[in-house]
């Protein structure tokens, strides 16, 4: 297995390279995350990284699970001020700034990948691992944004690609859909429980980028599947249903 920290920090050290760039135009507007700009994401993930440090996560309250934000308009209201608390606190920050408190609070996350605690607030073990998927996503979302190719992939994409999956089978058992098998790189996942009802063959980008938000209804449909993919559509995503078509 790969390891989660290392990963983390080789991602990291390669998206600091691109906004870090004299040519990189940090107030482009990112079509991913549509209300932000590459600064605004850049904002976010520091302000979570920062939150793991420093336990500060006042918007959640004890006893919700972020697993449950695709079906709990609490957990998603929750979730949806937490980000923007982040983005707010930093709006007005100068690039070196977010780079050195990025660069400052990632031992405390590092620590968390190394060795999950059950007691890690806000989301128990899965608080560091979210940071990892975080980082995965939003490096591909910048470097769209910014007209530059995809990166190549990193042990952190297979990190990030198995804790998407997790939570899709969260929500697969909890509709009590039948399993779902994703088929990449000449290997299959079975994700969900008994009998599969169908089958979704891409890359291991592509499959992130569905199961992260980053792929319309039409876009999904579009992709290699076996059986009905229509049962699946609106747990694919975290986020739910997404009417927007991405390109990166």
């Amino acid at each position: 297995m790969p390891d989660p920290a290392e990963g983390y920090q080789h991602v990291q050290e390669r998206l600091i390279a691109v906004v870090t760039d004299p040519a990189t135009a940090l107030q482009t507007r990112v079509p991913a995350c549509p209300a932000w700009s590459v600064h605004d994401v850049l904002a976010h993930h520091t302000g979570y990284v920062a939150d793991i440090a420093t336990g500060n996560f006042p918007e959640f309250a004890e006893g919700q699970s972020i697993l449950d934000g695709w079906r709990d308009d609490g957990v998603a209201r929750a979730r949806d001020a937490m980000t923007a608390r982040q983005v707010t606190e930093r709006e007005d920050r100068p690039l070196d700034q977010l780079v050195a408190e990025w660069q400052k609070s990632t031992p405390a996350l590092l620590e968390l990948l190394r060795g999950p605690r059950p007691d890690a607030a806000p989301f128990g073990a899965l608080t560091g691992n979210i940071a990892l998927n975080d980082l995965v996503v939003h490096e591909t979302d910048i470097r769209a944004a910014l007209g530059l190719p995809r990166a190549a992939e990193s042990p952190a994409l297979s990190t990030a690609l198995a804790g998407y999956g997790m939570g899709l089978g969260h929500r697969i058992r909890a509709l009590g859909l039948p399993a779902l098998v994703l088929s990449y790189a000449g290997m299959e996942r079975t994700i969900g429980d008994g009998e599969p009802g169908a089958r979704l063959r891409a890359d291991r980008h592509e499959l992130l980028r569905v199961m992260a938000g980053r792929r319309s209804r039409e876009q999904i449909l579009a992709l290699d599947w076996d059986g009905d993919p229509l049962p699946y559509l609106d747990v694919l995503s975290e986020f739910g249903p997404v009417e927007t078509a991405t390109t990166d």
